[in-house]
């Protein structure tokens, strides 16, 4: 279950922006509320800076991440909004002003910072806690603080208890997000690495009943993109590493060309296992042919589109890092096939950017994981809105026609 603003047992989907015209704008964050037909901009709540309470100065607002902190059943917004915010979830979704968080404040002394963090269960006692990573920017840029802040959160924002969290040096240029490496109740840390254009590794963090980053796990495969799921329903989780084959022709780097692929670690050997099950376009059933560059591999999204109770995965494609096309490969009992995959073309929306992956997650309750694809990462004029495609899961995988709409009709 994806966030749940409102409580209602549907998925939202948390947006940002502005509304006004061009020039005399504001910002704004909130949700798309899901329901039986999906996502549409009618069934949204918008809260401008004004509606949180927020100064008249702050340019932009952020939707960080989304997690349950206090505890009372209603998913909550992280924003920033120069500093950091918690805006409450509810009956009608996010509501009043934005609550101001002491630990996520903007950095001194240098007067910039970027956070990364990552919101989730860390140490199993059943409520929602945050890690957060703080890139201390300016000179010298190879600094940074990381701290796990325990939940359930008061009203007031203060988390139950804050402490140091133990990360490698090279954290200060990554990321962080949480999955389920050991099957136990506490989720554990990825370390996101950035490589600019080359496949990066990423660090797994076991977390305990003493919370996050309490043992180094190993480092994963190189690659583009990464997903976690559960393929063949063991009950484990199995770990996915997308490599584009496009590759990186800067000095420095030695990326090889090559048709891209997409490595599913699992089974008995764990998701750290040497020798992962590997799909192409060249393997059986996959659709499309492989072919040097061909991107395949440069986009994982993981859900259970068909129903059947096994993960499947949504894989993007296409030349020089851009999406053409988007494959769904079925899970099973023997996990993660090219067994009838079927690809869909990505839209062409040039006025907003180009569509990406953004989730699969089941927004109109049907029990089959949809598919939606967005420009929010395109660089869209911010005035303009963001663009929406959907595709609603089922029995056969996603429907080909997308239900399309932009953050205009808000």
């Amino acid at each position: 279950m994806g966030a749940d603003v409102n409580g209602d047992g549907y998925t939202d989907l948390p947006v940002d922006g502005y509304v006004g015209d061009p020039g005399d704008s504001e910002p704004y964050a909130g949700v798309l509320l899901g329901g039986e037909d999906g996502l549409t901009p009618e069934r949204s709540v918008v809260l401008t800076r004004s509606d949180l309470g927020l100064a008249d100065d702050v340019e932009t607002l952020t939707v960080l991440d989304t997690g349950d902190l206090d505890g009372d059943g209603y998913t909550d917004l992280l924003v920033d909004a120069g500093s950091g915010f918690v805006v409450w979830g509810g009956p009608e979704g996010p509501a009043g002003e934005a609550v101001p968080l002491p630990w996520l404040e903007k950095d001194e002394p240098f007067d910039m910072y970027a956070v990364s963090l990552a919101v989730g269960d860390l140490d199993g006692d059943g409520h929602s806690d945050v890690a957060v990573l703080d890139h201390l920017q300016g000179t010298p840029v190879d600094e940074f603080e990381a701290a796990y802040h325990q939940g359930p959160f008061d009203r007031d924002g203060s988390p139950t208890e804050s402490s140091a969290m133990e990360l490698p040096d090279d954290a200060d240029d990554a990321d962080l997000a949480v999955f389920d490496a050991d099957g136990d109740a506490a989720l554990d840390l990825l370390l996101v690495r950035n490589y600019d254009e080359s496949p990066a590794p990423h660090l797994v963090l076991r977390s305990g009943p003493d919370g996050p980053a309490q043992e180094v796990l190993g480092d994963t495969a190189p690659g583009h993109a990464y997903g976690t799921g559960d393929f063949d329903a063991d009950g484990s989780t199995d770990l996915l590493i997308g490599v584009s084959g496009i590759p990186n022709n800067e000095p420095g780097h030695d990326d090889e060309l090559h048709p891209g692929y997409v490595d599913v670690y699992g089974g008995d050997d764990g998701f750290l296992a040497a020798e992962p099950v590997r799909l192409t376009r060249a393997s059986e059933g996959v659709p499309g042919e492989a072919e040097d560059g061909d991107g395949f591999g440069n986009g994982l999204l993981v859900g259970d589109v068909n129903g059947d109770g096994h993960d499947d995965a949504a894989v993007m494609a296409g030349p020089f890092h851009s999406f053409e096309s988007v494959t769904v490969l079925f899970g099973g009992p023997e996990g993660l096939t090219g067994e009838g995959s079927a690809s869909v073309p990505v839209p062409e929306r040039g006025d907003l950017g180009s569509y990406s992956h953004h989730s699969l997650a089941d927004y109109n309750g049907d029990g089959y994981a949809d598919l939606l694809l967005s420009t929010v990462s395109s660089g869209f004029p911010p005035n303009a809105g963001a663009g929406y495609a959907l595709h609603l899961g089922g029995p056969e995988g996603v429907d080909p026609e997308p239900l399309e709409f932009t953050t205009e009709e808000l």
